[in-house]
């Protein structure tokens, strides 16, 4: 078995409380001022749930992976590869729903910086892993790409809570 298996669950428990967390912040939110404010939120609150429910796998998958006794290296390989499959799925979804909307709310600039960044080490590190590219362990390297796309579901949320509630503030103050 792999000697990561106990950092691996905790990570797919943390990516799992970000889905929690964005389905209450959806209950507790009532209503949207302006459609596109809900359209925006609804990107978002996809977005962070998609992305915890990839955490979620890849942090398992490494374990189900193992448990047919694999070698460790090609545990890594096929995690770091079915991880980018995952990731990438996200990617082309969140596209797809974008699209239809594209240019009806300004942007996110920051979350757009900061995400693609994130994005792109991620992506660099599950290549370098797939790889084979020898500069970290195969399992410290799948870890920070978990570590890297719990921190990009955290920011959405963190954007997604102050975006969802900016509205209700408005509201109360503008009575």
């Amino acid at each position: 078995m792999l000697e990561d298996t106990d950092t691996l669950l905790a990570m797919a428990e943390i990516h799992a409380v970000f889905t929690g967390f964005a389905a209450l912040v959806t209950v507790i939110r009532r209503g949207y001022g302006r459609p596109t404010e809900a359209v925006h939120d609804l990107l978002r609150l996809r977005l962070v749930i998609a992305s915890s429910v990839t955490g979620v796998a890849a942090a398992l998958i490494p374990v189900g992976l193992a448990g047919y006794g694999l070698d460790p290296g090609l545990t890594w390989r096929l995690a770091a590869l079915l991880f980018l499959i995952l990731d990438n799925g996200v990617i082309v979804s969140f596209i797809g729903a974008y699209k239809p909307v594209r240019g009806t709310f300004p942007p996110d600039r920051l979350a757009v910086a900061l995400v693609t960044s994130l994005e792109a080490v991620e992506q660099l590190i599950l290549l370098a892993v797939v790889l084979g590219i020898p500069f970290g362990s195969a399992s410290a390297l799948y870890v920070t790409a978990l570590i890297t796309n719990l921190c990009q579901a955290g920011f959405i949320f963190v954007r997604f809570v102050g975006s969802a509630f900016r509205q209700e503030q408005r509201r109360i103050f503008d009575s």
